[in-house]
């Protein structure tokens, strides 16, 4: 008996290590390259914003490791998508692979070499200019309520400044404002409204949220089309 609990109890032991293994995978560049190009998932570059500027992956999002919002951050990243993480050598992802499985993402990949070893497989990059992010408004629960109670149809955009598919969706909402006098369309930015991140359980950004007479109706997490938000609003 005492050997049948030993060998449970030691396949319990590998089976949650392996569990715990499979949630971080350092790769190479060939095949982060590839991964990159085929998923649908998040590239997160974890340098400063001067190194992120100087060269980084197309559709990389930066969010600075050494940053004090740098965990606040991660938590409104979406986490049941696959992260490729990289940073200049491999040293800081591997320390912010180990933050994101800490904060329960699913899967993460990690860029052994870092942009270095990128660069050695004469990948592309991208040079950007850094942005100067504009204060944004913030909004009380009460105003938000107020907002639903007057209008019959809102859409609310949850997104921030540095998160590239909030970046990508940016035209799409303007044009839904734009055109759909009916709708009132408000952007709500993640990183300055924490009590209505709250109250609508906002686990990753973007999200857009559909609400007919105050209730909501609809919900999406991350990049949607054009024609079903706009279904969705008739």
């Amino acid at each position: 008996m005492k050997k049948i609990l030993y060998l449970l109890s030691a396949i319990s032991l590998i089976s949650c290590g392996n569990t715990n293994s499979q949630i971080i995978e350092n790769i190479e560049a060939p095949q982060f390259q590839t991964l990159t190009n085929k998923e649908n998932g998040i590239i997160i570059d974890v340098r400063t914003p001067e190194e992120f500027c100087s060269g980084h992956i197309k559709d990389a999002t930066n969010i600075d490791f050494y940053s004090d919002k740098f965990i606040e951050k991660l938590k409104i990243v979406r986490k049941d998508v696959p992260i490729y993480v990289y940073c200049r050598s491999g040293g800081r992802s591997s320390s912010a692979a180990n933050k994101m499985e800490e904060l329960r993402f699913t899967k993460v990949y990690n860029l052994v070499g870092g942009i270095g070893a990128w660069d050695s497989e004469n990948y592309p990059t991208i040079k950007s200019k850094e942005e100067n992010l504009s204060s944004q408004p913030t909004f009380t629960v009460l105003e938000i309520e107020n907002v639903l109670k007057t209008n019959e149809l809102v859409l609310i955009d949850f997104s921030t400044q540095w998160c590239v598919p909030c970046k990508k969706m940016k035209p799409v909402i303007q044009q839904i404002q734009k055109e759909n006098s009916n709708v009132k369309v408000l952007v709500i930015d993640a990183d300055v409204n924490k009590e209505l991140i709250k109250k609508h359980q906002i686990k990753g950004v973007p999200v857009f949220i559909v609400f007919k007479n105050s209730k909501e109706v609809f919900r999406h997490v991350g990049v949607v089309s054009k024609e079903e938000l706009l279904k969705q609003l008739n």
